[in-house]
């Protein structure tokens, strides 16, 4: 892949990640000062709020602020639940992978290609193809047996590289946090469109620096033609553990990508999802806005 598209992924990558945060950020700000609002019983003379509480009361409906106090409660333990459910996976995961870990395969592996020494590699008993980067803190990069038996030398140092970009790019917690935002603000389709454009955008990038690394595309491009090959048989990743994976993520657009890097059209946000949210974040911010007027 050229230089200028390697720079323009980049570029699209950032600004995925930046543009959901800040919606992120923006949303779940006005619904703390709102919950601050509320839980210290600050009182609202007149404003449209009340307006609208009056004439939705008028006709036998929940008011304004009974449904802005349950979409907050309803955000918050969205947010909340899925971080822990992520971190309460990624704990079970990591201890079954160390149950299952290759002793001497892992020291191999961690002599060879981790810097310094350090262990980074975990390799598992596992007759099925697996490849990704777990965790944020203590982050690991675990394949399996299957994944190395499958795989020739060039392809293996291909995904090592590919896995390495997640590794050092903290690609794990970037990614999360998206998903953890999309799951909470699920009324705002786009930011569910916007995490997963970001996890595109950062597996064609881990590509690039796996072909940047060997200097050629055949490794990666052969991994990636195998494990669709073998899609049926690859090892299921649970949904519920902070990972970046290899092979979960538009293969067949990536091989696409790697055979033509000029071919195709990048994929671009659904319009919808913007026509959708944007009018739903206006609203929502008027009246959490407004609340806190008096």
């Amino acid at each position: 892949m050229e230089k200028q598209r390697v720079e323009w992924w980049q570029r699209r990558s950032e600004r995925l990640l930046k543009t959901g945060l800040f919606i992120t950020l923006f949303t779940m700000g006005l619904m703390v000062m709102y919950a601050l609002h509320v839980f210290f019983g600050w009182n609202i003379p007149f404003d449209l709020l009340r307006i609208c509480n009056q004439w939705m009361k008028a006709h036998g409906w929940l008011s304004v602020s009974h449904l802005l106090e349950m979409l907050v409660l309803c955000t918050f333990v969205l947010y909340i639940g899925y971080g822990l459910d992520q971190w309460y996976g990624s704990f079970r995961a990591m201890r079954r992978f160390l149950q299952l870990e290759n002793h001497r395969l892992s020291a191999l592996y961690n002599e060879r290609y981790s810097p310094n020494g350090r262990e980074i590699f975990l390799i598992v008993s596992c007759e099925q193809p697996l490849a990704l980067t777990i965790g944020i803190v203590n982050r690991r990069i675990v394949l399996s047996e299957g994944l190395l038996a499958l795989l020739n030398e060039d392809e293996q140092q291909a995904v090592l590289h590919h896995e390495l970009f997640h590794y050092h790019k903290r690609d794990p917690l970037t990614t999360f946090l998206l998903r953890q935002a999309a799951c909470a603000l699920w009324f705002l389709p786009i930011v569910r469109t916007l995490a997963q454009h970001y996890k595109i955008s950062r597996e064609i990038l881990a590509d690039n620096y796996a072909i940047e690394r060997l200097g050629t595309p055949i490794g990666i491009g052969g991994a990636l033609l195998k494990l669709v090959k073998r899609s049926g048989s690859r090892m299921e990743v649970s949904a519920r553990m902070i990972y970046s994976s290899f092979a979960d993520t538009s293969l067949n657009y990536r091989i696409q990508r790697i055979i033509d890097p000029q071919s195709g059209i990048s994929p671009r946000l659904p319009w919808w999802s913007i026509l959708v949210s944007l009018p739903i974040l206006v609203l929502l911010s008027i009246l959490l806005l407004w609340s806190l007027i008096e």
